[in-house]
Protein backbone atom coordinates (compact mmCIF):
# COMPACT_ATOMS: atom_id res chain seq x y z
CA UNK A 1 0.00 0.00 0.00
CA UNK A 2 0.78 3.41 -0.54
CA UNK A 3 -0.24 6.33 1.48
CA UNK A 4 -0.59 9.80 -0.20
CA UNK A 5 -1.24 12.97 0.90
CA UNK A 6 -1.44 16.28 -1.72
CA UNK A 7 -1.68 19.70 -1.17
CA UNK A 8 -1.90 23.09 -3.17
CA UNK A 9 0.13 25.47 -3.16
CA UNK A 10 -1.08 29.22 -3.09
CA UNK A 11 -1.13 33.00 -4.26
CA UNK A 12 -1.79 35.36 -1.10
CA UNK A 13 -3.40 38.71 -2.88
CA UNK A 14 -3.90 40.93 0.20
CA UNK A 15 -3.20 40.65 3.80
CA UNK A 16 -0.38 38.97 4.55
CA UNK A 17 2.33 39.90 7.20
CA UNK A 18 -1.47 40.90 9.40
CA UNK A 19 -1.19 36.98 10.46
CA UNK A 20 1.76 37.44 12.13
CA UNK A 21 2.72 37.78 16.20
CA UNK A 22 2.61 40.04 17.96
CA UNK A 23 0.51 41.96 15.27
CA UNK A 24 -2.39 39.43 14.48
CA UNK A 25 -2.44 39.35 18.86
CA UNK A 26 -2.84 42.89 19.25
CA UNK A 27 -5.41 43.85 16.64
CA UNK A 28 -6.41 40.66 14.38
CA UNK A 29 -5.89 40.07 10.90
CA UNK A 30 -7.23 39.15 7.77
CA UNK A 31 -6.00 37.72 4.34
CA UNK A 32 -7.20 37.00 1.01
CA UNK A 33 -5.81 34.08 -0.76
CA UNK A 34 -6.52 31.59 -3.59
CA UNK A 35 -5.10 28.22 -4.32
CA UNK A 36 -3.49 27.25 -7.54
CA UNK A 37 -2.28 24.17 -9.63
CA UNK A 38 0.79 23.34 -8.27
CA UNK A 39 1.02 21.23 -4.98
CA UNK A 40 3.08 19.40 -2.23
CA UNK A 41 3.00 15.84 -2.37
CA UNK A 42 3.88 12.99 0.23
CA UNK A 43 3.78 9.43 -0.38
CA UNK A 44 4.17 7.10 2.69
CA UNK A 45 4.79 3.17 2.51
CA UNK A 46 5.54 0.34 5.00
CA UNK A 47 8.47 -1.65 5.28
CA UNK A 48 9.50 -4.67 7.60
CA UNK A 49 12.72 -3.41 8.81
CA UNK A 50 11.32 -1.26 12.02
CA UNK A 51 13.63 1.95 10.63
CA UNK A 52 12.16 5.60 9.72
CA UNK A 53 13.61 6.30 6.13
CA UNK A 54 12.28 9.33 4.54
CA UNK A 55 13.66 11.16 1.16
CA UNK A 56 13.11 14.76 0.17
CA UNK A 57 13.41 15.38 -3.41
CA UNK A 58 13.42 19.42 -3.03
CA UNK A 59 16.09 19.54 -0.38
CA UNK A 60 18.28 16.45 -1.53
CA UNK A 61 17.88 15.40 1.97
CA UNK A 62 17.76 12.17 3.25
CA UNK A 63 16.32 10.92 6.97
CA UNK A 64 17.35 7.23 8.26
CA UNK A 65 16.74 6.09 11.87
CA UNK A 66 15.55 2.91 13.80
CA UNK A 67 11.86 3.15 14.79
CA UNK A 68 11.87 4.43 18.37
CA UNK A 69 14.95 6.89 18.47
CA UNK A 70 14.59 10.15 19.66
CA UNK A 71 13.83 12.33 16.40
CA UNK A 72 15.90 15.10 17.59
CA UNK A 73 15.42 18.54 15.95
CA UNK A 74 18.41 19.06 14.08
CA UNK A 75 17.89 21.15 10.82
CA UNK A 76 17.43 17.93 8.89
CA UNK A 77 13.87 17.27 8.03
CA UNK A 78 12.58 18.38 11.37
CA UNK A 79 8.99 19.72 9.53
CA UNK A 80 8.65 15.99 9.43
CA UNK A 81 9.89 14.77 12.38
CA UNK A 82 7.36 17.30 13.98
CA UNK A 83 4.75 15.47 12.24
CA UNK A 84 5.52 12.00 12.94
CA UNK A 85 6.17 13.67 17.06
CA UNK A 86 2.79 14.48 16.74
CA UNK A 87 0.91 12.04 14.94
CA UNK A 88 2.60 8.75 15.31
CA UNK A 89 3.48 9.24 19.40
CA UNK A 90 5.02 5.93 20.57
CA UNK A 91 7.16 3.04 18.95
CA UNK A 92 4.12 0.95 19.44
CA UNK A 93 1.85 3.10 17.15
CA UNK A 94 4.10 1.74 13.87
CA UNK A 95 4.02 -1.64 14.34
CA UNK A 96 6.68 -1.49 11.31
CA UNK A 97 8.83 0.62 9.46
CA UNK A 98 7.65 2.85 7.31
CA UNK A 99 9.37 5.12 4.23
CA UNK A 100 8.41 8.76 2.94
CA UNK A 101 9.01 10.24 -0.30
CA UNK A 102 7.92 14.01 -0.31
CA UNK A 103 8.15 16.79 -3.75
CA UNK A 104 6.68 19.74 -4.34
CA UNK A 105 6.12 21.76 -7.50
CA UNK A 106 7.80 25.25 -5.94
CA UNK A 107 10.89 25.36 -4.52
CA UNK A 108 11.90 26.16 -1.39
CA UNK A 109 11.44 30.30 -0.61
CA UNK A 110 9.17 30.54 -3.43
CA UNK A 111 6.67 33.03 -1.50
CA UNK A 112 3.67 30.20 -2.84
CA UNK A 113 3.62 28.51 1.07
CA UNK A 114 5.35 25.30 0.29
CA UNK A 115 6.81 24.28 3.56
CA UNK A 116 3.53 24.38 5.00
CA UNK A 117 1.79 22.87 2.24
CA UNK A 118 4.23 19.77 2.46
CA UNK A 119 3.26 19.63 6.26
CA UNK A 120 -0.22 19.93 5.57
CA UNK A 121 0.09 16.94 2.95
CA UNK A 122 2.56 14.80 5.32
CA UNK A 123 -0.66 15.14 8.03
CA UNK A 124 -2.62 13.79 5.14
CA UNK A 125 -0.79 10.92 4.09
CA UNK A 126 -0.57 9.59 7.81
CA UNK A 127 -4.53 10.04 8.45
CA UNK A 128 -4.67 8.06 5.17
CA UNK A 129 -2.82 5.59 6.90
CA UNK A 130 -3.54 5.54 10.72
CA UNK A 131 -7.05 6.79 9.68
CA UNK A 132 -7.14 9.66 11.93
CA UNK A 133 -10.67 11.68 11.77
CA UNK A 134 -9.05 15.76 11.57
CA UNK A 135 -11.43 18.05 10.45
CA UNK A 136 -9.83 20.72 8.21
CA UNK A 137 -9.41 23.07 10.90
CA UNK A 138 -7.43 20.78 13.09
CA UNK A 139 -5.11 19.62 10.01
CA UNK A 140 -4.36 24.01 9.68
CA UNK A 141 -3.64 24.04 13.44
CA UNK A 142 -2.10 20.97 13.86
CA UNK A 143 0.16 22.07 11.08
CA UNK A 144 0.57 25.33 12.16
CA UNK A 145 1.66 23.82 16.06
CA UNK A 146 4.41 21.78 14.34
CA UNK A 147 6.04 24.62 12.42
CA UNK A 148 5.49 27.69 14.80
CA UNK A 149 5.90 26.04 18.41
CA UNK A 150 7.49 22.97 18.18
CA UNK A 151 10.13 23.54 15.06
CA UNK A 152 10.20 27.09 15.79
CA UNK A 153 10.21 28.46 12.67
CA UNK A 154 9.50 32.32 12.27
CA UNK A 155 5.54 33.02 9.73
CA UNK A 156 2.40 33.76 10.35
CA UNK A 157 -1.16 31.49 9.89
CA UNK A 158 -2.47 31.62 6.18
CA UNK A 159 -0.77 28.98 4.61
CA UNK A 160 -1.58 26.52 6.51
CA UNK A 161 -5.23 26.89 6.32
CA UNK A 162 -5.05 27.67 2.39
CA UNK A 163 -3.61 24.44 2.31
CA UNK A 164 -5.44 22.48 4.01
CA UNK A 165 -9.11 24.44 2.76
CA UNK A 166 -8.66 25.05 -0.47
CA UNK A 167 -10.33 27.75 -3.35
CA UNK A 168 -10.55 30.88 -2.66
CA UNK A 169 -10.64 32.08 0.85
CA UNK A 170 -10.79 35.41 3.10
CA UNK A 171 -9.12 34.32 6.27
CA UNK A 172 -10.23 36.24 9.53
CA UNK A 173 -7.65 35.65 12.22
CA UNK A 174 -8.74 36.61 15.49
CA UNK A 175 -5.64 35.95 17.61
CA UNK A 176 -3.45 33.10 16.80
CA UNK A 177 -6.20 30.08 18.39
CA UNK A 178 -9.25 31.62 16.44
CA UNK A 179 -8.95 31.59 13.08
CA UNK A 180 -12.35 31.67 10.25
CA UNK A 181 -12.06 30.44 6.86
CA UNK A 182 -14.74 32.28 4.75
CA UNK A 183 -14.62 30.73 1.36
CA UNK A 184 -15.69 32.97 -1.37
CA UNK A 185 -18.42 32.63 -3.67
CA UNK A 186 -16.87 33.95 -6.98
CA UNK A 187 -18.65 33.04 -10.28
CA UNK A 188 -17.11 31.29 -12.41
CA UNK A 189 -16.69 33.67 -15.41
CA UNK A 190 -14.78 35.82 -12.82
CA UNK A 191 -12.52 33.20 -12.11
CA UNK A 192 -11.82 32.10 -15.67
CA UNK A 193 -11.01 35.83 -16.80
CA UNK A 194 -9.06 36.24 -13.61
CA UNK A 195 -6.93 33.21 -14.69
CA UNK A 196 -6.94 34.06 -18.33
CA UNK A 197 -5.51 37.74 -17.04
CA UNK A 198 -2.59 36.33 -14.38
CA UNK A 199 0.41 35.65 -14.79
CA UNK A 200 3.25 34.34 -12.40
CA UNK A 201 6.83 35.30 -12.67
CA UNK A 202 9.41 32.98 -11.05
CA UNK A 203 12.03 36.09 -9.87
CA UNK A 204 15.19 33.75 -10.43
CA UNK A 205 16.01 33.89 -6.48
CA UNK A 206 14.45 32.32 -3.26
CA UNK A 207 14.77 33.61 0.04
CA UNK A 208 14.84 32.46 3.53
CA UNK A 209 10.97 33.30 4.14
CA UNK A 210 11.86 33.21 8.47
CA UNK A 211 14.41 36.32 7.95
CA UNK A 212 12.24 38.25 6.43
CA UNK A 213 9.57 37.85 8.33
CA UNK A 214 11.95 38.35 11.63
CA UNK A 215 12.91 42.07 9.70
CA UNK A 216 8.86 42.61 9.42
CA UNK A 217 8.35 41.61 12.87
CA UNK A 218 10.79 43.76 14.33
CA UNK A 219 9.88 47.07 12.55
CA UNK A 220 5.94 46.48 14.55
CA UNK A 221 7.84 45.52 17.73
CA UNK A 222 10.24 48.28 17.85
CA UNK A 223 7.37 50.68 16.67
CA UNK A 224 9.00 51.90 14.18
CA UNK A 225 7.11 54.59 12.47
CA UNK A 226 4.40 54.03 9.77
CA UNK A 227 4.85 50.08 10.23
CA UNK A 228 0.98 49.78 12.01
CA UNK A 229 -0.22 52.12 10.09
CA UNK A 230 0.98 50.05 7.01
CA UNK A 231 -0.58 46.39 8.59
CA UNK A 232 -3.47 48.49 9.63
CA UNK A 233 -4.13 49.66 5.46
CA UNK A 234 -3.16 46.25 4.25
CA UNK A 235 -6.05 44.98 6.55
CA UNK A 236 -8.55 47.70 4.69
CA UNK A 237 -7.06 46.85 1.45
CA UNK A 238 -7.44 43.14 1.69
CA UNK A 239 -11.63 43.51 2.45
CA UNK A 240 -11.32 46.21 -0.50
CA UNK A 241 -9.76 43.38 -2.80
CA UNK A 242 -12.48 40.79 -1.29
CA UNK A 243 -15.01 43.14 -2.29
CA UNK A 244 -13.94 43.95 -5.78
CA UNK A 245 -13.67 40.22 -6.79
CA UNK A 246 -17.18 39.42 -5.60
CA UNK A 247 -18.45 41.66 -7.42
CA UNK A 248 -16.18 40.71 -10.66
CA UNK A 249 -14.48 44.34 -11.37
CA UNK A 250 -11.51 43.11 -11.93
CA UNK A 251 -9.65 45.99 -13.16
CA UNK A 252 -10.66 47.50 -9.52
CA UNK A 253 -9.04 44.11 -7.98
CA UNK A 254 -5.71 44.63 -10.00
CA UNK A 255 -4.98 47.98 -8.83
CA UNK A 256 -5.90 47.24 -5.31
CA UNK A 257 -3.14 44.71 -6.01
CA UNK A 258 -0.91 47.31 -6.60
CA UNK A 259 -1.62 48.96 -3.66
CA UNK A 260 -1.26 46.42 -1.11
CA UNK A 261 2.09 46.08 -2.80
CA UNK A 262 3.10 49.41 -1.91
CA UNK A 263 1.47 49.37 1.45
CA UNK A 264 3.49 46.28 2.21
CA UNK A 265 6.68 47.57 1.23
CA UNK A 266 6.21 50.00 3.97
CA UNK A 267 6.36 47.54 6.88
CA UNK A 268 10.54 46.03 6.40
CA UNK A 269 12.54 47.87 3.62
CA UNK A 270 13.48 43.67 2.72
CA UNK A 271 10.25 42.94 1.55
CA UNK A 272 11.73 44.19 -2.11
CA UNK A 273 14.85 44.80 -3.56
CA UNK A 274 16.11 46.85 -6.48
CA UNK A 275 15.76 43.31 -8.73
CA UNK A 276 12.03 43.31 -8.05
CA UNK A 277 11.35 46.99 -8.02
CA UNK A 278 12.87 46.82 -12.05
CA UNK A 279 11.07 43.57 -13.15
CA UNK A 280 7.84 45.24 -11.26
CA UNK A 281 7.91 49.10 -12.87
CA UNK A 282 8.98 47.33 -16.34
CA UNK A 283 6.01 45.58 -15.63
CA UNK A 284 4.05 48.19 -15.60
CA UNK A 285 5.11 50.34 -18.19
CA UNK A 286 4.16 47.91 -20.64
CA UNK A 287 0.52 47.30 -19.44
CA UNK A 288 0.57 45.25 -15.96
CA UNK A 289 -2.25 46.93 -13.71
CA UNK A 290 -1.53 46.09 -10.44
CA UNK A 291 0.43 42.72 -9.15
CA UNK A 292 2.56 41.82 -5.72
CA UNK A 293 5.59 39.57 -5.10
CA UNK A 294 3.82 36.52 -2.89
CA UNK A 295 4.88 35.42 0.40
CA UNK A 296 6.86 37.29 2.63
CA UNK A 297 8.69 38.99 -0.36
CA UNK A 298 12.17 39.44 -1.16
CA UNK A 299 12.20 36.98 -4.09
CA UNK A 300 10.35 33.75 -5.20
CA UNK A 301 6.98 34.42 -7.59
CA UNK A 302 5.41 37.64 -8.23
CA UNK A 303 2.21 37.59 -9.45
CA UNK A 304 0.59 40.05 -12.13
CA UNK A 305 -2.62 41.25 -12.98
CA UNK A 306 -2.02 42.10 -17.09
CA UNK A 307 -4.45 42.59 -19.73
CA UNK A 308 -4.85 40.27 -22.12
CA UNK A 309 -3.76 42.25 -25.37
CA UNK A 310 -0.53 43.23 -23.01
CA UNK A 311 0.39 39.40 -22.08
CA UNK A 312 2.82 38.80 -24.64
CA UNK A 313 4.87 42.00 -24.58
CA UNK A 314 5.04 41.51 -20.72
CA UNK A 315 5.62 37.75 -20.86
CA UNK A 316 8.14 38.48 -23.34
CA UNK A 317 10.24 41.24 -21.19
CA UNK A 318 9.77 39.42 -17.75
CA UNK A 319 11.89 36.38 -20.01
CA UNK A 320 14.50 39.17 -21.15
CA UNK A 321 15.26 39.87 -17.62
CA UNK A 322 15.42 36.37 -16.40
CA UNK A 323 12.02 35.93 -15.41
CA UNK A 324 10.36 32.34 -15.86
CA UNK A 325 6.75 32.95 -16.72
CA UNK A 326 3.88 30.70 -16.07
CA UNK A 327 0.21 30.92 -16.17
CA UNK A 328 -2.16 30.45 -13.36
CA UNK A 329 -4.92 27.93 -13.03
CA UNK A 330 -6.89 27.99 -9.29
CA UNK A 331 -7.41 24.75 -7.57
CA UNK A 332 -10.96 25.03 -5.89
CA UNK A 333 -9.83 21.75 -3.31
CA UNK A 334 -7.66 21.71 -0.38
CA UNK A 335 -5.71 18.46 0.97
CA UNK A 336 -6.40 15.68 -0.52
CA UNK A 337 -5.55 12.09 0.96
CA UNK A 338 -5.59 8.41 -0.59
CA UNK A 339 -4.27 4.80 -0.79
CA UNK A 340 -2.84 3.03 -3.87
CA UNK A 341 -2.39 -0.34 -3.46
CA UNK A 342 0.46 -1.13 -5.60
CA UNK A 343 1.04 -4.24 -7.86
CA UNK A 344 2.37 -7.41 -6.31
Amino acid sequence: MIYRGRAPLRVSFAGGGTDLSPYVDEHGGVVLSATIDRYAYASLRLRSDHRIHVRSLDFDSVLDTPVGDPLHFDGNLDLIKGCLRRLVADENSYGTGIEFFLETDAPPGSGLGASSALVVAVIGALMEWRQLPLSKYQIAQQAWEIERKDVRIAGGLQDQYAAAFGGFNLIEFHGTDNVVVNPLRIDPATIRELQYNMILVFTGSTREGSKLIDHQVQGYVDRKAGVADALHEMKALTIEAKDALLKGRLEDFAQLLHHEWEAKQKVAASVTTERLNDMYAESRRLGVIGGKVSGAGGGGFMLLYCPFDRKAGVIDRMKEMGGEVYPVAFEPEGMQHWTRVENP
